[in-house]
């Protein structure tokens, strides 16, 4: 009975000062209490936009305490305001009483608590940005112990200051069930990591061994989103930086941006735009771009800044990118579809994230896991859609070689086919082969107007037949002959006649030559005679004056009657000098020297004149 007076006196007690007072109400804890998962009806707030309040001061107004209700929530968006948290609790517990006061948002800079109570005043200091050693109760969270003994009151003071979003949704635990919720939520982030951890060595191995850029970009997704995520959740001041204090704000903002970017680059590799839509391609390198300076700019831009580009970073990159895949999926492009759902499970993520920051939607489980919910599934997804691709060039690769196989077969058959076929034409193939070599050997080597030789002939008879002449101590004759008149013909009668001409002289050439001769047409109207065992000067004039004689007969064709005259050089050799070009150069001399002196006739060129060699 004794126990139920003091409760009941201290119901009306309570009571009474709710009502008297414009503060929020006392919160009363009893044995039957095991967490109180919302303050916020029993929080009043002060907030102090100078930073100029110390504790004395703030106890010193209670009136100057707003309660909660007048806000709707503790989410105080992005502020330069320190806020002060103000609760009363009284104990009507049987016995003494541990409690954890657990503020919900890791990513709080600095937050003390002043407990006042007949006993006077103890402080606790707990915060992002204090190196976790120093921490009074070491935990990812914010967390102040609190011990109650029966039928005491005491005023909790809690003063809330951060770069980021300042969250001050609080709950109270009882010790012992403060700690089995929170070796459940560790749980449950070891798991959340060990998820990224394992994709993440996961698609390096495929990286290593496939050497494809979607994976190792994929891999530095998760490795920065981690990052990130590891900041916003306290597990990275706790286990990966818990010295760093202060600079490991910059964490949050640079991991989370970086992996907005990198999140454009995977997005091109991964639904390869730069073949399949090339300017939503140009389009994305150039979000990708903007992402990345957003990224640098946030390590040396204040901190709440960094933050808040970090938010619109990330808002504007999962929204553009849910757009890119929506447009990939209507070109019908692989991998889209899955593409589009992983990232509108991020984009609800980081929206509800975004809008929680911003204080536009009330804070709670899933608004402030939010980011890990839906990153967790979109990882998942983005990961099975790497396998599918994966799976699907392993596919492509082994359809590739089924068809290579049997290519191959159908090669080796149709092989041992025309072996049969080829082993019965051979003889009759490389005798035609033979005979068309000979042919194109001849044609090669003739003029194709007159058939006499071409100079190629020229080029490989001379030098032979002034070796034979060197071995018979005999002269050879390079006789020039080049048409008077000939341009007269073509001109006034015609290219057709013209060659009738050419036809006509290259005749009685060759029938004045001997066989062992080379008759041959240097191009135009230009021929050439190379006789070899000539006895001499005279012998050459004599055959010159032949040839001269032939040619100035008039030429009947097609009942018109045409004359020409020809100017002659020549020049002997006895097989060593003068040498090939020499012999060349003084036949053509001679017959130049000939149509300088009025043409039509036989020029020897006699300087100086070539011996015949002694036995």
């Amino acid at each position: 009975m004794r126990v139920l007076s003091l409760r009941i006196l201290l119901l009306a007690w309570v009571s009474l000062l709710s009502i008297t007072a414009l503060a929020a109400p006392t919160l009363v804890l009893d044995d039957s209490t095991v967490t109180v998962s919302d303050l916020q009806p029993f929080v009043s707030y002060l907030r102090d936009p100078g930073n100029s309040l110390d504790p004395s001061s703030v106890m010193d107004q209670p009136g100057a305490f707003r309660p909660t209700s007048e806000r709707g929530g503790l989410n105080f968006s992005y502020t330069q305001d320190r806020v002060w948290l103000k609760v009363t609790v009284v104990s009507a517990a049987e016995h003494s009483t541990d409690w954890i006061l657990e503020m919900r948002y890791p990513s709080l800079d600095r937050v003390t608590l002043y407990s006042v109570g007949a006993d006077g005043t103890s402080v606790q200091h707990q915060g992002d940005t204090l190196p976790y050693k120093q921490r009074d109760l070491k935990h990812r969270n914010p967390i102040f112990g609190l011990r109650l003994e029966p039928g005491e009151t005491r005023t909790l003071y809690i003063a809330a200051q951060s770069h980021g979003s300042l969250t001050l949704d609080a709950q109270l635990w009882q010790a012992e069930h403060f700690h089995e919720h929170s070796q459940a939520s560790y749980v449950l982030l070891a798991l959340y990591f060990g998820m990224l951890l394992a994709l993440a060595i996961y698609n390096l191995l495929l990286f290593a061994v496939l050497r494809e850029r979607s994976f190792v970009l994929y891999v530095c997704f998760v490795v920065s989103f981690g990052a990130g995520v590891a900041a916003i959740n306290g597990l990275g001041a706790q286990f990966i930086w818990p010295g760093l204090g202060a600079p490991g704000n910059r964490i949050l903002p640079f991991g989370l941006s970086l992996s907005a970017a990198v999140g454009v680059l995977f997005t091109r590799s991964f639904l390869d735009t730069a073949r399949r839509t090339p300017v939503l391609d140009a389009l994305l390198a150039t979000f990708a771009w903007c992402a990345m300076l957003a990224t640098l700019v946030t390590l040396f831009i204040p901190i709440q800044p960094a933050l808040q580009l970090m938010s619109i970073t990330g808002l504007l990159t999962t929204v553009v990118l849910f757009a890119a895949g929506l447009v990939c999926v209507i070109k019908r492009i692989p991998g889209a579809r899955i593409f589009v759902i992983a990232w509108l499970m991020l984009l609800v993520g980081g929206m509800l994230l975004g809008l929680r920051n911003f204080g536009l939607v009330p804070s709670n489980f899933i608004t402030v896991n939010a980011m890990q919910i839906g990153s967790a599934v979109e990882m998942l997804l983005l990961s099975l859609g790497l396998a599918a691709r994966f799976n699907e060039l392993k596919r492509l690769k082994e359809q590739a070689q089924l068809q290579a196989l049997s290519a191959q077969k159908q090669v080796v058959q149709a092989l041992v086919h025309q072996e049969r076929i080829l082993a019965l034409r051979v003889a009759e193939r490389t005798e035609a082969l033979a005979e068309a070599n000979k042919q194109l050997e001849l044609l090669a080597m003739q003029d194709p107007l007159t058939g006499l030789g071409n100079r190629s002939a020229l080029s490989r008879h001379l030098p032979q037949a002034m070796q034979r002449t060197a071995r018979r101590r005999e002269f050879l004759s390079l006789t020039l002959i080049d048409l008077d008149g000939f341009k007269s013909i073509n001109d006034e009668l015609g290219h057709d006649v013209g060659d009738q001409v050419l036809v006509e002289i290259a005749r009685r050439l060759t029938d004045c030559a001997r066989q062992t001769d080379l008759v041959g047409r240097l191009g135009g109207d230009e021929f050439i005679l190379i006789s070899e065992g000539i006895a001499g000067p005279e012998d050459a004039l004599q055959q010159g004056q032949r040839l001269l004689d032939a040619l100035s007969m008039p030429l009947e064709l097609d009942g018109v009657s045409v004359s020409v005259g020809a100017s002659i050089g020549i020049s002997l050799s006895n097989g060593i000098e003068p040498d090939v070009e020499a012999l060349m150069r003084q036949a053509d001399q001679a017959m130049y020297q000939r149509k300088r002196s009025g043409r039509h006739g036989v020029v020897l060129h006699t300087t100086p004149s070539p011996s015949r060699r002694e036995a």
